[in-house]
């Protein structure tokens, strides 16, 4: 049997954590200006109602893999890229899953870097008639962001902490205060959308399942510390879907009630605008300095560098994430979303389908193949490409639009894909077969090795 990937980066039973524990991480990661700002589109295109019906499909498809997901993690006790290795080999796993993370963490930097600096700008010329760039303001507050992922900064935690319920707060406010100020909930709950700023039911789903996606592909990361397969369920359970409906319904309806899809315009709009731009950037500025920390850890193992390496691909991957902002990554928002929708259910759609369709969700059946593992990587091509198509992706990349074929829901059909293709590559290719039902709870005395 081959020895796993990564298994110095096994958690030891001694080191798992409760569910709750878990479940509180996850729901942590939901307020963020990325959330708000889909929120706020949904809540634009769909009104509130539809808003939180797409929120609650989006999420709800996301948890269902995630959950699988997780309890894989929970046997092992080992981060994604060890996940991944049975089903994509053990360089597929070091090369190809390092890239999408990299690529997609760099991504997420980029956003959330140019929704503070246009907050920021915002604010300096309604508080102090200061006319900045947006692309000044982009610079400095993604050089402050990266600096802090290079150096290292221990207050991080406790802003990590203040940062979501701060955020959570000024959100709450925003919409009370415009109630009050209307005198009457008409404007947020009889709002309709204009026929031509209209979203369609798939099409919320599809950017609801872009926000979290790849987040619950890789949610083995944190699931690797339950106890059991149960707790890592009940952390998806419990700490995505509510948090994510509180969040992403805040962001909706702050933006029925102001008017506005800008959650920059949003925050400078509220009367707070200053303490707006606080909250926004707090809660930005620990994720971020964790997205462009994954991004350059990534790129490093992709590479074979030693930590000492990691903080130049960290550097890399922060300009890199800063030249996105400034080039204006926020107008391709929902192409990137898209993207994201497309790319986490193929990758989990692989890692399922190795675990619980072909080794019946034992750990004694875990294998890893050396090199790159021919099923795993068709399975996630194919997953990527027809969620790509049927996903509307196309439509939104001019001159490509010939190879959009809208077809039910994009990761859906992804998801869906990349599992038929992976165990069909499997078949094909003389994969060892493995005996019994499939054991949704683990066998006493498991774990894979």
């Amino acid at each position: 049997m081959s020895e796993q990937v990564g298994a110095s980066l096994r958690i030891d039973p001694s080191e798992r954590k409760s569910w709750t524990s878990i479940a509180f991480i996850r729901a942590g990661g939901m307020f963020s200006a990325p959330t708000l700002m889909v929120g706020a589109a949904l809540g634009m295109g769909m009104a509130l109602s539809g808003a939180v019906l797409a929120t609650l499909a989006g999420f709800g498809f996301i948890v269902a893999y995630m959950c699988f997901v997780s309890m894989q993690a929970a046997d092992s006790g080992l981060p994604t890229a060890s996940l991944a290795a049975p089903a994509l080999g053990r360089a597929g796993a070091r090369y190809l899953v390092s890239l999408i993370v990299g690529v997609v963490t760099i991504g997420w930097f980029g956003v959330q870097t140019a929704v503070c600096g246009a907050s920021l700008s915002l604010m300096l010329d309604s508080v102090f008639g200061l006319a900045v760039p947006v692309w000044v303001s982009s610079v400095a507050l993604g050089s402050l962001m990266l600096a802090t992922a290079l150096v290292g900064f221990d207050g991080l935690k406790w802003v990590s902490s203040i940062a979501a319920p701060f955020l959570v707060a000024i959100c709450l406010y925003g919409v009370v205060a415009s109630v009050a100020q209307a005198g009457t909930l008409e404007p947020l709950l009889g709002y309709v959308p204009l026929p031509g700023e209209a979203i369609g039911f798939v099409a919320g789903v599809n950017m609801a399942v872009g926000l979290f996606a790849f987040a619950g592909a890789t949610a083995g990361d944190f699931a690797r510390f339950a106890r059991t397969r149960r707790d890592a369920v009940l952390s998806c359970l419990v700490g995505v879907i509510p948090a994510a409906l509180v969040s992403l319904a805040a962001g909706a309806a702050l933006a029925i009630v102001t008017g506005q899809a800008d959650i920059a315009v949003i925050m400078n709009s509220i009367g707070l605008p200053a303490v707006g731009l606080v909250a926004l950037v707090l809660s930005a500025w620990t994720v971020n300095a964790g997205n462009v920390y994954s991004a350059g850890l990534g790129f490093a193992v992709m590479l074979g560098k030693d930590e000492g390496g990691s903080k130049i691909t960290t550097a890399v991957s922060g300009l890199a994430g800063i030249a996105l902002a400034v080039a204006g990554i926020l107008g391709q928002f929902e192409a990137f979303l898209t993207v994201l929708s497309a790319c986490g259910p193929a990758l989990a759609g692989t890692m399922v389908a190795d675990y619980w369709i072909v080794r019946r969700g034992h750990p004694r059946n875990v294998r890893v193949p050396e090199g790159f593992s021919a099923p795993g990587v068709i399975g996630l091509l194919c997953g990527i490409a027809v969620a790509l198509v049927t996903g509307g992706t196309f439509a939104l990349v001019p001159g490509l639009g010939f190879l959009d074929v809208p077809f039910f829901i994009g990761p859906v059909n992804g998801i869906v894909v990349a599992m038929a293709a992976y165990v069909l590559a499997y078949r094909l290719t003389g994969g060892e077969r493995f005996s019994g039902r499939i054991k949704f709870v683990r066998p006493k005395g498991e774990a894979s090795q």
